[in-house]
């Protein structure tokens, strides 16, 4: 294959990857604020926060974790402590430190958001995704993620251990 025809299936490709992007998540905002009353970046946070040691995280990890700036996160996070989904406290060790903190009332709101996300997800993604595809697709933007956040740790693909270190 030549550099210009490669060139070409790269652009065509990168084209429907941002329009498929771009459908796919206007579909399941709408679909997340219809069925859930959140956003799909409140979601996020909930789910990051979830996922935590404790239930919470430093306001520069979370902003990186979801890739959000740190004072659209912090303007987020306000409207997610008014709506009792988060506390925003500060640390003990360091009072310029704060951690936001996933609420009860966030997790229950993140267990009922989960099924209507998996929902989602099968609906516009994965019904579309042949068994074959799967693994070389997971592989694929595994390394481009990887590829776009150097010196960042990443899980491991689905379906595949991290094994050693700078084995993949």
């Amino acid at each position: 294959m030549h550099d210009d025809e490669l060139d070409r299936r790269a652009l065509g490709s990168w084209r429907d990857f941002i329009l498929a992007y771009h459908h796919i998540t206007r579909a399941m905002e709408r679909e997340m604020s219809e069925r859930a009353g959140l956003t799909l970046s409140q979601y996020d946070v909930l789910l990051r926060l979830s996922e935590s040691r404790e239930g919470r995280m430093r306001m520069s990890d979370l902003a990186d974790a979801i890739v959000y700036s740190t004072g659209g996160l912090t303007r987020l996070l306000e409207r997610m402590d008014k709506a009792g989904l988060v506390e925003r406290l500060h640390s003990a060790e360091d009072r310029r430190v704060v951690h936001a903190v996933l609420t009860d009332d966030g997790r229950r709101r993140l267990a009922e958001a989960s099924r209507i996300h998996l929902e989602g997800i099968r609906h516009h993604f994965g019904r579309y995704l042949r068994p074959e595809e799967a693994l070389p697709v997971s592989e694929f933007l595994h390394r481009v993620h990887g590829a776009a956040r150097p010196g960042q740790p990443r899980p491991s693909p689905p379906g595949r251990s991290a094994g050693p270190a700078g084995s993949r």
